[in-house]
């Protein structure tokens, strides 16, 4: 408990502003597109409205990533990363027009669902969609870029505590009538964006200096990859969930609130590990709290399908829930010790898990009609599920993110490799050792190493290790000029053909 009166004593100036302002995003974000809650005001717009509507958001967002993508993948190229002020107001101004407008035809569809053919209502409920799936991406991305001027620790906990106090908030909100659904979504999402445009003008020195090196994007992209896979597998598999457990006969009162009991469970069990274990937080180990949580509700799904509120489905999505917290975090701590920059980072990542989530939504909503209780493909799709979850974990608890001194220090305590698989972490450590022992570095030297083969940059390594930058920098050349090299992708590719 004192661990979190500290943090909440922390939070002032821009944190406070983040916290607050993100956590009314995350309610936004539960209201449009998490929950029937937006499209339930008119019972006209039936399940089938409701995922036209989602669908097209999750597309929109998709799109919207790759062109976000591809443009900071060319100012990279150009050495023209720092978005001047008015670029982001412009940015936010957008993306508070095209929700505001996805509100106001998903408005005028409430009001004429009555005495309007169905199938315009999907043209409009698409359009809807659409529209503020480009405004939730762009503010995303907004909140992206700030969390990256965050430490791990740090982004980690308010990550976690805004979603749980977004939690409240939306309980609050279920709680309200149906006609006050569309103003409060009005509401938070501008306070949302306002916030967002307030963290970054407070942002200070940690949002300056973002760059792009080659290597070190190589290098996050071989750490990255295997957790991306495993998340967009159980973002496939809980939109896939939404359609084939039958939510449509559940009563939306009901179906949320067994949602929020199963995220909050989730979100006390992510914050107590972090307030009470004092180490540097390993993401990989946390990240099995994912695969646990939508195994459990494959596995239940051929026995009790709609029972229990919709149980089955709240498994799934709060397992995917949190495997995207995690891999939020990661990301962000990536873009942090290597300064590259988080708008590319972030959005390359949700062009793949919004196509997952886009994938198994359409899937489950085309072959709900083939699934029945007792069916035999019903029981196929849970036994196939639980088979891809158990390979997500294979890949994931794979993933990187031990230190070499954490390796070694738990060397006793690990069965001999001729035993086990080599993990990509420790195949790295065993690279690096060999090389500081035949270049004879000093034990300081030998920690800057390894840090610069996992793709830290010079900041990132002062802040990591106690050090100036000078210090960084004066040991940086040594090891340049023991190796022979002169640059970092040098470094790398010294590093790899060691491995070879």
């Amino acid at each position: 408990m004192n661990r979190l009166r500290d943090i909440l004593g922390s939070l002032q100036g821009r944190n406070a502003v983040f916290f607050g302002g993100y956590a009314l995003y995350l309610v936004f974000s539960f209201t449009a597109f998490h929950s029937a809650t937006l499209t339930s005001v008119s019972p006209e717009i039936g399940h089938g409205g409701n995922v036209v509507f989602s669908a097209c958001a999750m597309g929109a967002r998709t799109v919207v990533c790759l062109i976000v993508a591809l443009v900071a993948w060319k100012l990279a190229a150009a050495g023209r990363l720092a978005a001047p002020r008015p670029l982001e107001w412009t940015l936010t101004i957008v993306s508070g027009a095209a929700a505001l407008a996805g509100l106001l035809v998903l408005a005028m569809v409430v009001s004429v669902a009555d005495a309007v053919d169905s199938s315009k209502l999907m043209v409009w409920l698409g359009v809807s969609g659409a529209l503020l799936g480009v405004g939730d991406m762009l503010v995303t991305l907004l909140w992206a870029r700030f969390s990256a001027t965050l430490d791990l620790r740090q982004v980690y906990l308010y990550v976690t505590l805004c979603n749980g106090a977004s939690l409240v908030l939306y309980f609050l909100a279920t709680q309200l009538p149906a006609g006050a659904v569309l103003p409060l979504a009005v509401v938070l999402f501008l306070a949302a964006a306002l916030a967002s445009q307030r963290s970054l003008a407070l942002r200070g020195e940690e949002d300056a200096g973002w760059s792009f090196d080659a290597a070190a994007f190589k290098s996050v992209v071989r750490d990255l990859w295997h957790p991306v896979l495993g998340t967009a597998i159980l973002c496939f598999m809980g939109g896939l969930m939404l359609q084939i457990s039958g939510q449509q006969d559940i009563p939306l009162g009901e179906f949320q609130q067994t949602s929020l009991w199963a995220s909050a469970a989730a979100i006390i069990f992510l914050l107590v590990p972090a307030l009470i274990v004092r180490k540097p937080l390993n993401l990989t180990r946390v990240y099995s709290v994912a695969l646990p949580l939508s195994a459990a509700g494959f596995l239940l799904l051929p026995l009790i399908w709609n029972a229990a509120g919709g149980i089955v489905n709240a498994f799934a999505q709060v397992g995917a829930m949190v495997a995207a917290l995690i891999l939020w975090c990661m990301i962000a701590d990536a873009a942090h010790r290597t300064r590259l920059s988080p708008v590319l980072l972030f959005s390359t990542v949700m062009i793949v898990t919004n196509l997952a989530q886009l994938a198994g939504t359409l899937v489950g909503f085309l072959n709900a009609d083939t699934f029945r209780q007792g069916d035999l493909t019903l029981t196929t799709v849970a036994l196939v599920s639980v088979y891809l979850l158990l390979m997500a974990a294979i890949v994931l608890f794979r993933n990187r993110g031990v230190a070499m001194s954490d390796a070694a220090a738990h060397n006793d305590e690990m069965p001999p490799e001729s035993d086990r698989a080599i993990t990509p972490e420790e195949a790295l450590a065993k690279r690096c050792t060999e090389l500081s022992d035949s270049y004879r570095f000093t034990p300081r030297e030998n920690d800057i190493f390894f840090l610069l083969a996992q793709g830290y940059t010079m900041p990132a390594i002062s802040e990591r290790l106690f050090v100036s930058e000078n210090t960084v920098k004066s040991h940086v050349k040594r090891i340049y000029q023991k190796l022979g090299i002169h640059s970092r992708s040098e470094l790398l590719d010294l590093v790899n053909e060691a491995g070879e």
